[in-house]
């Protein structure tokens, strides 16, 4: 959503600067353009002016450049979380696969390497968009092993501190390769998917998945906690089959 607004707003500023740039060299600003820094004439690129002489000239005679951008997606239809806001207009894609070591005696699992995958569509800073994938699996990782509100009988969470609610720290982190895949998306500010939430998405099921894979024993709820681990191999260890 932000950058859909970010570029609405860079484009009430563009067209501030062309018209300054028209008044300047006696032109209609419908014959002028802007990139790298220059503002130029279609026609002919040669007759131009730096953007910063343009800008000077409009902070001299009319004040500060300013321009604002506002943007609400549309919304989604459908009864499944998240269908009334619509909080992106276009959603990214991933893939990621996970190497696990699991403890059979404590139930321990260990992250060893992650390999992700990830269409975010345009991307138009690298390393914000990597930097949000990496935040993303992370975010995941914890919700998959690590992260539990506990309640009482009477609702109230029993853990509302960080010394009982784990999470997952840098220890924790296995190695990771990423990478972007890029595309384009028409809903999307130059084409560009959302990259935030999204990248957590496959995390968990790809946990338990790599945990079934090592172990035999498949545990649908989450946290996939040490205890839980290891109750599940117990019982299947007694007979009770994988879950």
């Amino acid at each position: 959503m932000s950058g859909s607004a970010v570029k609405r707003a860079g484009e009430m500023v563009k067209a501030q600067v062309l018209e300054t740039a028209a008044e300047m060299m006696e032109v209609d600003p419908a014959e002028l353009e802007c990139r790298d820094a220059v503002v130029f004439l279609k026609k002919n690129p040669s007759v131009a002016e730096p953007f910063g002489k343009v800008a000077r000239e409009h902070f001299v005679k009319k004040g500060l450049l300013v321009g604002h951008g506002t943007y609400a997606p549309p919304k989604l239809g459908g009864k499944f979380k998240g269908a009334p806001v619509g909080t992106s207009p276009a959603y990214s894609f991933a893939a990621q696969v996970m190497e696990v070591e699991v403890d059979e005696e404590t139930g321990e699992i260990t992250l060893k390497h992650v390999w992700d995958v990830h269409d975010s569509g345009t991307v138009i800073h690298p390393g914000l968009v990597e930097g949000q994938v990496h935040g993303g699996l992370f975010m995941g990782i914890g919700e998959a092993i690590f992260e539990e509100v506990r309640f009482d009988e009477n609702g109230r969470v029993l853990n509302a501190n960080l010394s009982e609610y784990r999470m997952p720290t840098a220890l924790d982190i296995p190695m990771l390769d990423s990478v972007i895949v890029e595309s384009y998306d028409q809903a999307g500010p130059y084409g560009a998917k959302e990259v935030g939430e999204g990248s957590s998405v496959p995390t968990e099921g790809c946990v338990a998945n790599a945990v079934l894979d090592a172990t035999g024993v498949l545990i649908d709820s989450l946290p996939l906690s040490y205890e839980k681990v290891w109750r599940a191999l117990k019982n299947r260890k007694a007979g009770g089959g994988i879950k």
